[in-house]
């Protein structure tokens, strides 16, 4: 999703996108990329979109490799990260970027994308002729939390353990959901964001002296490792 909103936004502006990954790349790739648009920026007028996925897995002085070129608007810098920005990126970078939250999806909109996908005969499960019961539905919603990604890869495992009916038909039910599913997985990470919004849940639950919120939120972060 977030490749695709950077392709829109380079698409909009008419712009030439080019995408790697922290991950993968370093400062030498960088270099390779700003060579590149310097030449497509005097030969052809264009101008460059770069999209850096995992920005946060970048050190300081690879992060620094983009300022010079940044400043000058050679490249339009698109980051994406998992991670508070506000720790994993260098100030100066920040400060000449915008933050933009992507928030989860709600389970409104995860179930409109499901059935979507269940009609869609060329991008999802049309040609399947699969129903699916409401309550399974939910479960699918529930279980995906706020992820859309997920909610498909979850939605196709369950179509494919349902075996057709004599027309051809198949029916997802609640218990076809919970095998393909296994298990609910759950965001936590040891020492990031996600950690720290769990356990600030817990104290608050314990000053509030609410004894059943409080276990509940040690029961998640222990169930989610």
């Amino acid at each position: 999703g977030k490749t695709t909103l950077a392709r829109i936004m380079a698409g909009e502006t008419k712009s030439h996108f080019v995408s790697f990954s922290a991950v993968l790349s370093g400062v030498k790739e960088i270099r390779a990329v700003v060579e590149a648009a310097e030449r497509r920026q005097r030969e052809e007028r264009v101008k460059t979109v770069l999209f850096v996925d995992e920005i946060h897995r970048f050190n300081k002085a690879q992060q620094d490799a983009f300022l010079p070129h940044v400043e000058s608007g050679l490249i339009t810098l698109i980051g994406a990260t998992t991670e508070n920005p506000s720790f994993e990126v260098i100030a100066p970078l920040l400060s000449r970027a915008r933050v933009l939250l992507l928030k989860p999806f709600t389970e409104e909109e995860l179930s409109q994308i499901l059935e979507r996908a269940l009609k869609d005969p060329e991008r999802g499960l049309g040609t399947m002729a699969v129903e699916i019961e409401p309550e399974a539905l939910d479960h699918l919603v529930w279980a995906a939390d706020g992820d859309a990604r997920t909610a498909l890869n979850s939605l196709e495992a369950a179509a494919t353990l349902v075996r057709p009916d004599e027309g051809g038909a198949r029916r997802i039910t609640r218990a076809n959901v919970e095998e393909a599913l296994q298990k609910k997985l759950l965001q936590y990470d040891k020492g990031g964001e996600e950690h720290y919004n769990l356990i600030s849940a817990l104290h608050k639950s314990l000053r509030g002296s609410d004894p059943d919120a409080a276990l509940y939120w040690l029961g998640r972060m222990l169930a989610a490792g």
